[in-house]
C-alpha cells in the first residue's frame, strides 16, 4: 500500500497539479530514506525481523521508483545517470539482504521494483528493460553466494516479460525498432550469461536451466522488427551462442561443471534458433532443400559425436523438411499428372528426402537409439515409404527435364517400376544371409508389382505398357533363377558341417 502511495505521489500528482516535480521527487526520496532508517531501528526492537524486512523492502523500492520517475518523467537525470542511481539503490538493498542473510528482503526489493516500475514508465519500452536488466545484474552476486533460488527467479522473470512486452509494443507502435532489438538482445545475452554462471557454480540449481530457456525468447521474437538479413543474423547469433554452450558437454573440463539438463536445453534451443534463421534468410522455395541438407549434416554429426540428442534434431529437421517438400517441391500430383513437373529443384529435393530417410534410421541403429519392436517397424515402414516416394519423384523430375510430354511421363513410370523391382531383387539376393534385407525385399517386391498392375496397367498405353511388363517379367525370371541357386548353395553349405 505504501508503494502504491508513492506511485500516486509521483504520477497522479501530475494530473491533479499537486506540488511541483522537485517536491515530489524529494518527498519520495525522503520517504524511502525514512523507511530505511526505521528498518534499522526496528531490527533490534520488538518488531523483530519481519518488521525490519517489510520496512527496508518498502523503503528501497520507494527510492528505486523515485529514481525512475526522476529519469523518465521529469528528466532530472539522463538515462545513464538514472541507471547508475538505480544500480546503487538496488545494490545497496541487496547488500543489506546479504548482510542480514534475508532472502525475503532481497525478493521484496526485486519484486517491488519490478511490479511498480511499469507504472512509472507507462509502457514497456527500452528504459524499463534496461532498469530490470540492472536489477537482475545486481541480484546475481547475492543469489549465487547464498544459492537463493527464489531471488534468482524474481530477478530473471521480470526482464523476460518486459523484453517480450517491448517486442510487442514496438510492433504495434512506430517506436524506434533498432533500439528495442538491441535492448532485448542485450537482455537475452545477460540472461544466458547469468544462467551459465549459475549452472557452473551451482549445478543442482534447476533455476539456471529455466532461465536459459526463457532468456533468448525475446531476442528470437524481435526478428520481425528488423530487415530480413538482420533478422536472420540475429537468430543465427542466438543459435551460435547456445550451440557453444551445448558443445561444452563434449569438453572434459566444462562437462564436469555444466549439468547435462542445462546443455541439453541449450542444444534444443540452438536447433530452434537455427531453424528460425534458415526460414527467415531463405525464400519458401528453398526451405525444404535447406532443412533436408541441415538434417543430413546433423545426422553425420550425431554419428561422429555418438549423440542421440543430435539425431533427434536431425529427425525433427527431416520431418519438417519432408512436409515442406510434399507441399511445395514434390507434391503427389506431380507423379500422376502429365502437365506438372517438379523440375531440377524437385529432383534435388526428392533425392535429399530419400537420402535423409535412409540415413536417419541407419544412424539410429548404429547408436542403438531406435525404438524396440513393434515401434521400430513403424519407423522403418515410414522410412521405406519416403525412400520410394523420393526416388520416384527424382526419376520423374529428371525424365521430364529431357522429355516434358506424355512420352516422358510414361518413360518415367516405366523406370520407376523397373528400379523398384531391381532394388527388391537386390535386397532379396543380399538378404540370404541378412534377415532384415530379406524382409525389406519381400515387402518392396509386392509393392512394385502392385504398382505395375494397379497403376501402370491402367495408365500406361502402347509400347510403354509392353516394355514395363516384359522387362519386369524378365528381371523376375532371371532373379528367381539366381535366388534359387543361392538358396540351394547356402543350404548345402549349411548341411556340410
Amino acid at each position: 500500500m505504501t508503494l502504491l502511495g508513492v506511485v500516486f505521489l509521483l504520477v497522479l500528482a501530475v494530473q491533479r497539479g499537486w506540488l511541483g516535480p522537485t517536491t515530489r521527487v524529494l518527498g519520495g526520496a525522503g520517504l524511502g530514506t525514512a523507511l530505511l532508517a526505521a528498518a534499522f531501528r526496528a531490527r533490534g526492537g520488538p518488531a523483530g525481523l519481519g518488521g525490519s524486512y517489510a520496512l527496508a523492502a518498502t523503503g528501497l523500492a520507494a527510492l528505486y521508483l523515485d529514481t525512475i520517475a526522476a529519469t523518465t518523467l521529469y528528466d532530472y537525470l539522463p538515462v545513464a545517470g538514472g541507471l547508475a542511481a538505480g544500480f546503487a539503490i538496488a545494490g545497496g538493498g541487496l547488500l543489506l539482504a546479504d548482510r542480514w542473510n534475508a532472502q525475503p528482503l532481497a525478493v521484496g526489493v526485486v519484486l517491488g521494483c519490478a511490479v511498480c516500475a511499469p507504472l512509472i514508465t507507462g509502457e514497456p519500452n527500452t528504459p524499463l528493460v534496461g532498469f530490470l536488466m540492472l536489477l537482475h545484474l545486481a541480484a546475481t552476486p547475492v543469489q549465487l553466494w547464498h544459492g537463493w533460488r527464489q531471488l534468482a527467479r524474481a530477478a530473471a522473470l521480470p526482464v523476460v516479460l518486459a523484453a517480450l512486452g517491448a517486442d510487442t509494443w514496438a510492433m504495434l507502435t512506430a517506436d524506434e525498432h533498432l533500439a528495442v532489438v538491441l535492448t532485448v538482445s542485450a537482455a537475452a545475452l545477460l540472461g544466458v550469461a547469468i544462467a551459465t554462471l549459475t549452472a557452473t557454480l551451482r549445478p543442482a540449481d534447476h533455476t539456471a536451466t529455466a532461465t536459459l530457456v526463457a532468456a533468448p525468447l525475446p531476442a528470437l521474437l524481435a526478428t520481425p522488427l528488423v530487415q530480413r538479413p538482420s533478422a536472420a543474423l540475429l537468430a543465427a547469433g542466438v543459435a551460435a551462442l547456445l550451440a557453444l554452450l551445448w558443445s561444452a558437454r563434449f569438453v572434459p573440463g566444462p562437462r564436469a561443471r555444466l549439468p547435462e539438463a542445462f546443455t541439453t536445453a541449450a542444444g534444443g534451443l540452438a536447433a530452434v534458433a537455427a531453424l528460425q534463421s534458415t526460414l527467415i534468410r531463405l525464400d519458401a522455395s528453398a526451405w525444404a532443400t535447406a532443412l533436408l541438407c541441415e538434417a543430413l549434416l546433423l545426422t553425420l554429426g550425431a554419428l561422429w559425436l555418438r549423440s542421440p540428442g543430435v539425431l533427434l534434431g536431425a529427425l525433427c529437421y527431416t520431418g519438417l523438411g519432408t512436409v515442406l517438400a510434399l507441399h511445395h517441391d514434390i507434391p503427389p500430383w506431380h507423379l500422376v499428372l502429365t502437365t506438372h513437373s517438379a523440375g531440377l529443384a524437385g529432383a534435388l529435393v526428392g533425392a535429399l528426402t530419400a537420402l535423409a530417410a535412409v540415413a536417419v534410421p541407419l544412424v539410429a541403429v548404429r547408436l542403438d537409439a531406435l525404438a524396440r519392436p513393434p515401434a521400430a517397424k513403424v519407423w522403418w515402414i515410414l522410412a521405406g515409404i519416403l525412400v520410394l516416394y523420393g526416388t520416384a519423384s527424382t526419376t520423374m523430375a529428371l525424365v521430364a527435364l529431357f522429355q516434358p510430354d506424355r512420352s516422358g511421363f510414361l518413360t518415367g513410370h516405366v523406370l520407376i517400376t523397373l528400379s523398384w523391382v531391381i532394388v527388391a531383387i537386390a535386397l532379396l539376393l543380399r538378404g540370404i544371409t541378412l534377415a532384415a534385407l530379406r524382409v525389406a525385399g519381400m515387402v518392396l517386391l509386392p509393392v512394385a508389382l502392385a504398382k505395375l498392375f494397379l497403376f501402370d496397367l491402367a495408365t500406361l498405353d502402347g509400347f510403354a505398357r509392353v516394355v514395363a511388363f516384359l522387362c519386369t517379367g524378365l528381371v523376375l525370371l532371371a532373379a528367381g533363377v539366381r535366388y534359387a541357386r543361392l538358396v540351394s548353395a547356402e543350404t548345402t553349405a549349411g548341411a556340410e558341417p
